[in-house]
């Protein structure tokens, strides 16, 4: 048996559950930015049409929507 507590343990395994979906959608991201890339839609909005500005995909290179559409 374990010398933790349970109340620990149990927030401990929800936080790695809730780190490991946030990676998984973090990664699913990045493949789609990937995909896009090939296909020769990166860069441009999913809603739109128009293109993303460039300082926004520095920041966030998985971006699918323009300023106007993120919110």
């Amino acid at each position: 048996m374990s010398d933790l507590d349970p109340d620990l343990e149990t927030s401990t395994a929800i936080d790695e559950r809730v780190e490991a979906t946030q990676f998984r959608v973090e990664l699913d991201d990045v493949e789609t930015a990937l995909t896009r890339l090939d296909d020769g839609t990166y860069g441009t909005c999913q809603v739109c049409g128009t293109a993303i500005d460039d300082e926004v995909l520095t920041q966030r290179p998985q971006a699918r929507v323009c300023d106007e559409h993120s919110a």
